[in-house]
């Protein structure tokens, strides 16, 4: 076979391999979930066995330590966080009451100031449209945190699956290293190494500073007396995964909910998460990143907007892996077939 033709098949294969996934993509988010973990555990688990821990022992033992930690907290927080989710729908009702009584003294307000009644209704509508969309993501926050305890079968074979994959990565990377032509082997073997620094940084290091925002933001809502102080760091953690309007996005929840408490709580929320951004960008950020990514703050917004543009929450999620893992290809076919 010629080179024509076996280019012909390979697409054809891509083609075949992208039109099966797209009939079975609802099954495929905890094999993506598995790949993830071994992903991030695969150094550790090297490392290990370098140490002369049986590599199965060495997964093990990290499972163990990764898995019985979320254990512990699934144990203790996971109570709290559905009696806080219970209790927030209870409270649903009367919080939409409390942001309607607000609209109404805001449209008397400028009723009494005079505004023009075109500027008012255009207001009002306004603000109407932000009540429903934020009573929109809240059903659908709430819709699918149970809809992930409903599917607890598919979470138990996420560990499962990772074990696999951590068992047999070097036989799954030394199999598609075979399978590739050798004429584009070393091309194939150098993007891969560079898309693995890249994502080191972009997936490991995210992972790590989110988890600190939102320990310190659950820790900061609770020690001013604020409710709901575990749900808003679970917030604020898989928000601040998305640069740039992640802090925003996380604080958004935290003011509503802090008004809807006390003006003196939401003034104390906003200085709390205030401190934990400063503390992220000028102390955490810089030494757990530093610039490894390498990407132009708006090569970063176009990949976030078009993200969630196509995809949603999950696009804007995983935007900029995506993204830094394109600039890594596209440079190399830049430079060894442009220039």
């Amino acid at each position: 076979m010629n080179s024509r033709g076996r280019l012909l098949l390979v697409i054809l294969l891509l083609l075949s391999l992208l039109i099966l996934a797209y009939f079975i993509r609802a099954i495929l988010l905890p094999f993506f979930i598995a790949i993830t973990i071994a992903y991030l555990f695969h150094p550790v688990v090297d490392w290990l066995e370098c140490k002369g821990l049986p590599r199965s022992l060495s997964i093990l033992s990290i499972f163990a330590l990764f898995f019985g930690t979320i254990a512990a907290i699934i144990t203790f927080g996971m109570p709290k966080v559905i009696e806080e989710l219970i209790h927030f729908s209870e409270q649903l009702p009367g919080y939409i009451q409390d942001v309607d009584r607000l609209l109404v003294r805001i449209q008397e307000s400028m009723v009494q100031a005079g505004f023009p009644p075109g500027l008012q209704q255009v207001w009002g509508d306004t603000l109407l449209e932000i009540e429903e969309n934020l009573l929109t993501a809240v059903r659908n926050f709430l819709d699918g945190f149970f809809d992930l305890l409903a599917h607890s079968l598919e979470i138990v074979l996420i560990p499962v699956m990772a074990y696999y994959f951590l068992r047999d990565w070097e036989k799954i990377g030394n199999s598609l290293s075979r399978i590739t032509p050798r004429r584009i082997r070393k091309d194939v073997h150098f993007l891969a190494a560079e898309t693995d620094r890249v994502l080191k940084a972009v997936v490991r290091g995210h992972l790590f500073i989110a988890l600190i925002v939102g320990a310190l933001t659950a820790i900061g809502m609770w020690a001013i007396g604020m409710k709901y102080s575990l749900m808003i760091g679970i917030i604020a953690g898989v928000a601040d995964l998305i640069p740039y309007f992640g802090p925003i996005i996380g604080t958004i929840p935290v003011v509503i909910l802090g008004l809807l408490q006390s003006p003196q709580t939401a003034l104390w929320a906003v200085v709390v998460m205030f401190i934990i951004q400063q503390i992220e960008s000028n102390l955490i950020s810089p030494k757990v990143l530093g610039d490894s990514v390498g990407l132009h703050p708006l090569l970063v917004i176009f990949a976030l907007l078009a993200g969630g543009h196509l995809f949603g929450l999950l696009g804007l999620l995983l935007a900029i892996p995506f993204a830094a893992v394109l600039k890594v290809i596209g440079r190399y076919i830049f430079l060894k077939v442009l220039v």
